[in-house]
């Protein structure tokens, strides 16, 4: 189970349960965020017509009040995909990266930035969905489109064999081999979007299995006639492997950030935007203090010279 909001997802290290306190203010979390998707899959039904749509909407602002109230007994008593049934929800606002942004493969923004952020993420992870929601937009509106900084994706494979997950699931791993085919076709970002839409809230199987990827990689306009056997055939997960190992050590978990280099305690907009704000702003160094200068000696004063001895008086 995962720790902090800021500490992000754990590699697994263990079967045990987390602390009760810790379990229950994430299931309410995911609870509300699960609340939170149903009110856009009411909105994005509701957009075909009619009262129908008006239903679902109050349909699922109950949810949402029920979910604040049994937040922890719905999440431990639905065992399902968060997003594993019907048709994959197209990514909102909140999660869409801003078209007119350049970029290369992975990597969003100026390629000549002064300053790169690397994050590790898990497609699955529900603490990089909060990075992806939160600190992402954030980092875009004010360092990456005006070119200040380029944010570089990478795959960290945690939530397969995570203490919660059944024997054999490999989503995590898929999704990431899916996002190198959609990669493939220069379209890494907006499915990456639908990725992070659609994730389970739970982190449960199920939203990314075979079938399901190939699903949304059509709904958000990828050639399928690539794209599908490039996902169902496993075509990029040497690549996936090859960049387990290639992780830096300390990223122990998802999201890891870091800027330039720098691994960073955290992942909140806060914390990423200082450790940016002092590669940008680096404090003047104090200037050095000039030693003083050496005082001038006093000249030496100049011998009086010596008085003339009157001669001898001759004698008679």
């Amino acid at each position: 189970m995962p720790q902090s909001s800021q500490t992000g997802r754990p590699k697994p290290a263990g079967k045990s349960a987390p602390p009760t306190s810790r379990r229950s203010a994430r299931q309410q979390r995911l609870a509300n965020r699960e609340a939170n998707r149903a009110l856009t899959r009411a909105g994005t039904s509701g957009s075909s017509g009619g009262g129908f749509g008006g239903i679902m909407l109050w349909t699922a602002i109950a949810i949402v009040i029920g979910a604040v109230v049994i937040g922890g007994a719905f999440v431990l008593t639905n065992k399902s995909g968060g997003n594993a049934a019907g048709s994959p929800i197209p990514p909102s606002a909140q999660v869409l990266t801003p078209t007119g942004i350049p970029s290369n493969g992975r990597t969003l923004g100026n390629p000549d930035a002064k300053i790169t952020v690397d994050v590790w993420e898990d497609f699955r992870c529900t603490f990089c969905f909060d990075f992806t929601t939160v600190t992402e937009p954030q980092l875009v509106t004010k360092y990456i489109q005006p070119g200040q900084v380029k944010l570089v994706y990478h795959d960290l494979i945690v939530i397969d064999s995570g203490a919660s997950q059944p024997a054999g699931i490999t989503e995590s791993r898929d999704a990431a081999n899916a996002g190198y085919c959609a990669n493939d076709q220069g379209k890494f970002w907006p499915f990456h979007d639908w990725l992070f839409t659609n994730q389970s809230p739970r982190e449960a199987p199920g939203a990314f299995t075979l079938d399901r990827l190939v699903l949304i990689g059509k709904d958000a306009g990828l050639d399928m006639a690539t794209f599908e056997p490039c996902v169902r055939n496993g075509t990029h997960l040497p690549d996936v492997a090859a960049e387990q190992t290639s992780a830096p050590t300390d990223a122990t978990g998802t999201p890891s950030v870091y800027v330039n280099g720098t691994f960073l305690a955290g992942f909140s907009y806060a914390i990423v935007s200082a450790a940016i704000d002092a590669v940008l702003n680096p404090a003047s160094p104090s200037p050095s203090v000039s030693a003083a200068p050496t005082a001038t000696v006093a000249p030496t004063a100049t011998v009086a010279p010596t008085a003339t001895v009157a001669p001898t008086a001759s004698p008679t």
